[in-house]
Parts: C-alpha cells; structure tokens; sequence
C-alpha cells in the first residue's frame, strides 16, 4: 500500500504529460511528402444507435437509415437522401461488430469501435488511426488529428475520444475550433512563438518525469518496475514527438482560406460548429498536415451535445432519450431519431461532396481517402450488428456502391479495419481480433 501512494505522488508529472498529447502526438521527421499522394483515413463515430429497420412493413421503414436495395443498388430513404447521389462512392454494412464488446456495458462500446478491444480489458489495442500514423505519421506536421464535440477523455467506458495510441491510452479529443486553426494553419509569430515555448516547457516537465522514475525505480520491486517501465513507453513517445515539433515550429504553417470557417461558433448552433469542423479536416487533409482523423460527433455521455437534439434541433428530448423511444416500433419515435440520423448526414454529405469535388491525381481527394461513418449500438446499449458506412478509397483499392450483409460471414468488424490499413500501405497483418483481409470490399 505504501508503493501505492508512493506511485500517485511521484506520477502526478506523468499525468500533466498524458495531457499533453493532442497536442504533441505529432511527428517530424521529414517534409511533407509532394511526389506521392497521399492516402488517408477519417474515422466518425455517433454513440446511442441510429433510427435502424431492414423491414419494409415497417411504420417507420422510409426513416430507416439503411438503404432499400432495388434491382441491386442502394436507395436512400428520408434521414440519409442526401448519399443518394454519392452512391457510387461509398458502401452500407450490416452484420458486422467487435465480438469482444457484445456482452459489454451498453454504455461504454464507444470506447472499443476503432480498437476492437473490450474497454475493460487489461491491454487495449491501438486504435486504426494511431496504427496507420505509426508507419505514416512522420511524413506531414501532425501525425494524426483527434477531435471530437465534446472534447477531453471522458471516463473509461464513456469515451470523448475515438483514439487510443500505442499503449493502448486514451488520447484527449479537441473541440476548440479556435485552437485546432492556430495549431494548423496560423503563422501569426506570437503564436509559433508561445508554441515554441510550450515545447520546451513539456520537455522540462518530461524530463522531471524521467527523474522521478528513476528515483521511484529504486525504491520498488520487480513488478512495480514492469509497471513504470510500460508507462513509461508512452512519456519516450512525447519526448521524441517534442523533439519532431521543434524542428517542425521553425516552418511556417500553410496559408489557408478561412472563408468557410466559423470559429466562434457553439453547440447552440451545431451544423455550423460540425460543419466548420469537416471543413477543418478538409483544410488538414488538402495541405498535407496529416493524413489521418478521428472526429466525435456524438458520445455515450450526458454533456451538451447529448442535449443537441432538444436545444437546438427542437426535438424534445436528449440523444440517448431519442434513441430508446425508437428501439420500439412507433412511427413518431423513429421519425424524430431519424431526424437526428438526418442531421449528421447532410452534413457528412456534404463534406464528402468536397472531397469528391476536389481534383488530386487521376481522381479526387475522395478516391484517395477512406471515411468510415458508423455506430456501436445497433439500438439503444445493444453492441451487435453495427450501423457502418464506407465512403471513398477508389484509388486505394476499396470497391464502393454496394450493400454488404455480412451477418453469415462470421467476420468481426475487426477485418474490415485490417482491410483499410493495408489498402493505406501499413504492413499490419492483423488488427486486434482480426480473422483476416475482407476481400469483399476489395476491387
């Protein structure tokens, strides 16, 4: 018990530095990379579940957010119309989940949808974003983006972040529209200079880290030590991203065009902040700041977004409210979750029509990046057969414009992002619980 307070005292540097991530997991090793195109992944995730039926007697069947299936193609019904005219780029799963979180918590799947790990085991498995920025991080100034609506970390089991890094810990979501330009795009010198000096505070406080262990090694036993040790791992990762952010503070950041930016905006007016968001990401992805993103848009918690529906889209209730009255059969209840379903589509529709719209090599930004949409809740807590969308990735090898029933494949979800990191040129062969590559996807 003595090492017990004896580790929280002398870690509470470690803490200050665990903090410190989203804005150090970033590598420099070398400039962005202008011969080759880039490939890239966004990964968007929504908590609670979406207005879901396949059964076309269904009160509510034209609410569904899966598509009808005529004469072989996706048709698009009310609160997901606006992918119609992008059907030949993306493609709707069904039957897919990660085994290891069916019997978990209702509550606390959002944790495992980019890991494929229970949140509560002992080893959780890096997220795919984090694995792909591994191998390709060190080509462009941020090796990854973590963003999300409501920000931080949340607690284990009811996640702001989609990230997990190579340790398999949490890495802090940004939402702060404001500080997410500055750190891309503003060259002003005041602010490359406080960033300078940021860096070499945290190298200070990383150094007092490593002291304290040192010191803390000597005084605790062999399994203490294992435990330090792989703690430690993850200060070794900051310290080398410091020394990679140092190099990169003396190049000016790319000028942008900030008409489309609304940096002032709030959870009170929601499609602006979202929008202002994708268009953030747009700006990241088009200047080579990095190639890989997560980004969300709604958690399992009981913050200001999970109260988005009923201020500001007028929908009566809370996020996790709407999505148990539409776990029934009633037509009024799945409309205004499909309103909701609505919502986040016309918007994710709306960024992808930028991608697609944006020249790059033989086709567009869109064919060279894989966006995955989807859920960990079919329903309401329930952690099978998740709602899942793949948008973009022509070029990269990804077949789009089909509907994917994947229930008798017995394949995990866990494949198709194996599947997604080779076709983006990471050598991984397997992710998490992985079964193998899924060819279905494949052109």
């Amino acid at each position: 018990m003595k090492h017990a307070s004896l580790n929280r005292r002398h870690f509470l540097y470690g803490t200050s530095v665990s903090m410190l991530l989203p804005h150090l997991d970033v590598q420099a090793d070398e400039a962005p990379d202008s011969v080759n195109i880039p490939k890239r992944f966004l990964g968007l995730y929504v908590g609670h579940g979406l207005a879901i039926t396949r059964k076309d007697d269904h009160p509510a069947r034209d609410w569904s957010w899966y598509p009808r299936l005529v004469d072989g193609k996706m048709v698009f019904g009310k609160s997901t119309s606006a992918f119609q005219p992008l059907e030949k780029h993306l493609s709707v799963f069904y039957g897919l989940d990660h085994p290891q979180v069916n019997g978990s918590n209702g509550h606390s799947s959002a944790d495992s949808f980019l890991t494929g790990s229970n949140p509560q085991a002992a080893v959780i498995h890096p997220s795919i974003d984090q694995v792909a920025a591994m191998t390709h991080g060190k080509n462009t100034r941020f090796n990854s983006l973590v963003l999300g609506n409501e920000g931080g970390l949340g607690i284990r089991g009811g996640s702001h972040t989609l990230s997990y890094n190579r340790s398999g810990r949490a890495m802090p979501s940004i939402n702060d529209l404001e500080l997410l330009y500055n750190q891309l795009f503003n060259s002003d010198p005041k602010i490359m200079q406080a960033e300078k000096d940021l860096y070499a505070r945290n190298g200070d406080l990383v150094n007092r880290v490593f002291d304290s262990a040192k010191r803390l090694k000597r005084r605790v036993g062999i399994n203490d030590n294992r435990k330090i040790d792989s703690y430690l791992q993850s200060v070794r990762d900051v310290e080398r991203n410091i020394e990679r952010m140092k190099k990169w503070s003396e190049t000016p950041k790319p000028h942008v065009d900030t008409t489309d930016l609304s940096l002032k905006a709030t959870v009170n007016e929601p499609d602006v902040f979202i929008e202002t968001m994708y268009n953030l990401i747009y700006l990241a992805f088009k200047t080579d700041s990095t190639r890989f993103a997560t980004y969300m848009l709604q958690t399992m918690g009981s913050g200001v977004w999970e109260s988005m529906p009923k201020t500001a889209l007028g929908l009566g209730v809370g996020h996790h409210l709407l999505a148990h009255n539409a776990a029934g059969t009633g037509l009024n209840a799945m409309q205004k979750l499909g309103t909701y379903d609505k919502f986040h589509a016309d918007l994710l529709a709306k960024f992808l029509h930028k991608l697609a719209n944006t020249p790059e090599g033989n086709g567009s930004m869109l064919d060279n990046t894989i966006v995955l949409f989807g859920c960990s809740n079919s329903k309401t807590h329930v952690n099978r057969d998740y709602p899942l969308m793949l948008a973009g990735g022509a070029d990269l090898g990804i077949r789009q414009g089909v509907f994917h029933e994947m229930k008798a494949t017995g394949q995990p979800f866990s494949n198709l992002l194996l599947t997604c990191l080779q076709q983006l040129d990471v050598p991984a062969e397997s992710f998490s619980d992985s079964t193998g590559v899924m060819k279905e996807i494949l052109s």
